[in-house]
C-alpha cells in the first residue's frame, strides 16, 4: 500500500506546478482542491478490496403478489485487524427508496440478520448461512409499493461498498361486475367475463397484495381458486364479513360453482397504449368505436384502463370501453371528479351503482393504439409501425 501512496504524492506534485502560488487567485481555491479531492478518491478506488455487485443492471420486472430474488454479491477485504489477524467481520444492510424515501429492510452481522417489521416473513437473505459471499435479498408477497430503487452494501471496518438496482412490480386488480346488475356471474362465467375484457380471473395472493396497498371494495367477487373474497379497509355495516370488525381480506371459502357474485380480474401488461383525446361533441357507443378505428386505435378493455391508471393516466372525463362501460381513471383525487379516492371511477345507469349507460348516451371515449396501425387512404390499407 505504501508503494501505491508515490505515484498519488507525484500527481499532486505535478498538480502544485501546474497551478503556481498565483492558484487561489486565478483558479479559485476550490478547483485546486477539487482535483485534489478526486485524486485522493481514485487512489482509495485503487486501494479498496471490498467489492459489492449486483449483476442485473436493468430494471427488473415482477407480478403483483409474486416472489423475488434480487441477487447481490461481496468480495470481502482481507486486510486484518490491528488487533487479530481475523478479517472485520462485515455489516450488511438492504434499503429500499421509493418516492424519495429510504426504508431500511434488513441488516445483518456474520448469522445476526434484523428484520424490520414491516418485512417480517417477507424478506430474507437466502443463501448468506451457507454462502457467506452471497448477499442475494428474497422479497416474497409483492406488493406495487414494493417498487423502487434497492441498495445492497455492505461495510467492514473503513471501508464500504455498495451497488443498486431498480424493482418494478407490474399488475393490478380490480372489481369487475356484469353490465346486467350486481352478483351475476358463475364461476365459469367470471373467468370468461375478465378474459372478455382483457384481463385474467385474479389470485388470492394478488388480491392480498392489492389490499396491503390500500384496495378496499365492498363487494363479494370469485378469485382463480374458486374461493369469493372482497378487501375491507375501513369495517362496517354490509361489509364486517368473517373478520368480526377487524380489516382485512373476507373469505367466503370454496363456493359452489354455480353461485353468483361478481369477480375480481388482474392485469399485468397491454400491448399498446391507452389515449384519450377530449372530443369537441361527445360520442354515443358507436360513434366512439368509429372514432377510434379512425385514429387507427380501437376502444380500450377495461382492463387496459386499469394498467395505464396503475401506470399514472389520470383524466377527468368519463370515456366509452369496449364493453360497454364508461370509466375514468384518478390519480390526484378532487371532488369534482368523483370524490377524495382514487381509483378508475364507474358511471353506472342506476343508482345502485348497477347496468352500464345507455348506448345512445354522449361520452368521451379511450382508445388503445397498438403497436401496429391499420392506415386507410381511399380503401387501400396499409399495416404500419407505430
Amino acid at each position: 500500500r505504501h508503494v501505491q501512496i508515490l505515484p498519488l504524492l507525484c500527481a499532486v506534485c505535478r498538480l502544485t506546478l501546474a497551478f503556481p502560488t498565483q492558484t487561489p487567485s486565478a483558479y479559485g481555491t476550490s478547483t485546486f482542491y477539487h482535483y485534489l479531492l478526486l485524486l485522493v478518491k481514485i487512489f482509495m478506488n485503487d486501494v479498496q478490496s471490498l467489492q459489492v455487485n449486483i449483476p442485473q443492471s436493468d430494471p427488473v420486472f415482477a407480478p403483483l403478489g409474486s416472489s423475488i430474488s434480487i441477487p447481490c454479491f461481496v468480495s470481502l477485504s482481507s486486510t486484518p485487524t490491528t488487533s487479530s489477524s481475523s478479517p472485520v467481520e462485515p455489516r450488511v444492510k438492504w434499503t429500499v427508496v421509493s418516492g424519495g424515501v429510504e426504508t431500511q429492510i434488513l441488516v445483518a452481522r456474520g448469522q445476526r440478520v434484523k428484520v424490520n417489521e414491516a418485512y417480517i416473513d417477507r424478506a430474507a437473505l437466502l443463501n448468506h448461512t451457507s454462502s457467506p459471499d452471497d448477499l442475494s435479498l428474497w422479497l416474497g408477497d409483492l406488493r406495487s409499493s414494493d417498487s423502487g430503487h434497492y441498495r445492497c452494501e455492505v461495510q467492514q471496518g473503513l471501508e464500504d461498498a455498495s451497488d443498486l438496482v431498480q424493482l418494478k412490480v407490474k399488475g393490478v386488480v380490480f372489481h369487475y361486475r356484469d353490465a346486467l346488475g350486481r352478483y351475476a356471474f358463475s364461476f365459469h362465467q367470471a373467468q370468461r367475463a375478465c378474459e372478455a375484457i382483457g384481463a385474467e380471473i385474479a389470485t388470492a395472493d394478488q388480491l392480498l397484495a392489492a389490499y396491503y396497498d390500500g384496495y378496499e371494495q365492498c363487494d363479494a367477487g370469485w378469485l382463480a381458486d374458486q374461493s369469493v373474497r372482497y378487501p375491507i379497509q375501513v369495517p362496517r355495516e354490509g361489509c364486517y364479513g368473517d373478520m368480526d370488525g377487524q380489516p382485512g381480506v373476507r373469505n367466503y371459502g370454496t363456493m359452489d360453482p354455480d353461485d353468483l357474485f361478481d369477480v375480481y380480474c388482474y392485469v399485468e401488461q397491454i400491448d399498446g397504449e391507452v389515449f384519450h383525446d377530449p372530443v369537441p361533441q361527445q360520442l354515443s357507443f358507436d360513434e366512439a368505436q368509429a372514432y377510434c378505428r379512425a385514429a387507427g386505435a380501437e376502444l380500450a378493455t377495461t382492463a387496459q384502463l386499469y394498467l395505464a391508471w396503475s401506470e399514472g393516466l389520470d383524466r377527468c372525463s368519463p370515456g366509452w370501453l369496449s364493453d360497454g362501460s364508461v370509466r375514468y381513471p384518478i390519480i390526484t383525487p378532487r371532488e369534482r371528479c368523483g370524490g377524495p379516492q382514487t381509483g378508475v371511477k364507474t358511471l353506472y345507469r342506476f343508482s345502485n351503482q348497477t347496468g352500464f349507460p345507455e348506448p345512445s348516451s354522449l361520452h368521451d371515449v379511450y382508445c388503445l393504439k397498438g403497436e401496429f396501425s391499420v392506415l386507410c387512404l381511399k380503401n387501400d390499407c396499409a399495416l404500419n409501425r407505430i
